[in-house]
């Protein structure tokens, strides 16, 4: 049976008392008995539509659904508005996908761009470089056309001392004035050179290491830019026709539950969003704003991999994950932004690092190497 037809028969079986529609609702009750709880001390319509417009602000939209049809006072009016409600959110899912597909595009162009400014900023560092050992060059040679014009000034010299010693006369010594005179010349054009030559080496090393920063900024847009292309456009990449664990351009999680400790709230849903589409459960804490920080702890147990966005969380929240990560020998990977693409690229992460762990598993990565986006902190 398709997903479809399963999905049409339990519905159907749903529709009266039975073994499927019991057990049913046990388990949505289960689920969501949190808002139950919560629904339940509603006295009136009104207090019950109050609730429903507060879970839609604090997106708990399936959990309240089931707790409003399910409240003694939800009449049909209240459930058609709630009907309408989740259909104009469906509408505002698809225009934050096509939003995601703008910004992709926008990160395209601004890859582009950084690529030519990188490229003209390496070879205006390689033209300063030649240019330095050209420089750098023509030094040497007057160093060594100084050094030598100093030791024949100063073999000179010895030799007027010897003929000075047999020959006393005020001419002999005024000659001699000049030669130390211009030996003196000639030792503070050498030390110049000398600390010409310096300077020369030290631009050159600064020239290096910017160079160096340039292509490793370049890279990691490159591959953040990729991780978001393969994840948010499947149909660019082999993921038609087939599941997450088959797919070679999404990163196969495996089923393992992920965290997300902190983070931006208009990103949590592409969070979400990503890790369904490579096989995962996901699961986030806003690190103590309006999540307890007590609910923690129980996440994190049931956690298999720790994501902890150091941009946006608290520092409670923060050093709680990583002590506990430690403790229980847990993955615990702490990215430096919490934008999605970083996001898309630390899921490739805990992807190979879990392949690496498992004997005979390919443990590479099929789009090449991966560049650290994040800390990954495992079992010490």
């Amino acid at each position: 049976m398709s997903d479809y037809e399963v999905h049409v028969n339990f519905v159907g079986a749903c529709g009266q008392r039975n073994a499927s529609s019991i057990a049913a609702q046990k388990a949505l009750d289960r689920a969501h008995q949190g808002l139950l709880r919560r629904f339940a001390r509603a006295r009136s319509r009104e207090e019950l539509q109050g609730l429903w417009l507060q879970i839609l602000d604090e997106g708990e939209v399936p959990g309240g659904f089931w707790a409003l049809v399910t409240h003694p006072l939800c009449d049909t009016g209240l459930t058609n508005r709630a009907y309408e409600d989740i259909h104009m959110l469906s509408h505002q899912i698809g225009a934050g996908q096509r939003a995601d597909l703008k910004k992709l595009q926008d990160t395209r162009l601004a890859l582009r761009r950084l690529r030519k400014e990188s490229t003209e900023q390496q070879q205006r560092y390689q033209q300063a470089i030649d240019g330095r050992d050209r420089r750098l060059a023509t030094l040497q040679t007057e160093l060594a056309t100084t050094q030598e014009r100093l030791r024949m000034t100063k073999a000179r010299e010895t030799d007027l001392a010897n003929r000075l010693d047999r020959l006393e006369g005020n001419k002999l010594e005024e000659r001699l004035a000049d030669i130390e005179k211009r030996a003196h010349t000639a030792e503070q054009g050498n030390e110049r050179l000398r600390s010409e030559i310096r300077m020369w080496r030290e631009a050159c090393d600064l020239a290096k290491e910017r160079a160096s920063a340039w292509e490793r900024e370049s890279l990691e847009q490159s591959a953040q830019r990729e991780a978001l292309e393969r994840l948010l456009m499947p149909e660019a990449s082999a993921c038609d026709g087939c599941t997450a664990a088959e797919s070679l351009a999404c990163p196969n999680l495996c089923g393992r539950r992920i965290l997300c400790v902190g983070g931006r709230s208009h990103v949590i849903e592409h969070y979400r969003e990503i890790v369904a589409r490579c096989n995962g459960e996901f699961e986030h804490h806003d690190g103590g704003i309006e999540d307890k920080p007590q609910r923690l702890n129980a996440m994190l147990s049931s956690a298999d991999v720790v994501i902890c966005t150091v941009d946006c969380v608290s520092h409670d929240a923060y050093h709680r994950s990583k002590r506990f990560c430690k403790r229980s020998a847990k993955p615990c990977l702490l990215l430096r932004s919490s934008g999605v693409s970083t996001f898309a690229r630390a899921l490739e992460q805990v992807a190979v690092t879990d392949a690496a762990r498992q004997p005979g598993r390919d443990v590479a990565s099929p789009h090449g190497p991966i560049p650290p986006v994040a800390t990954l902190e495992g079992p010490e």
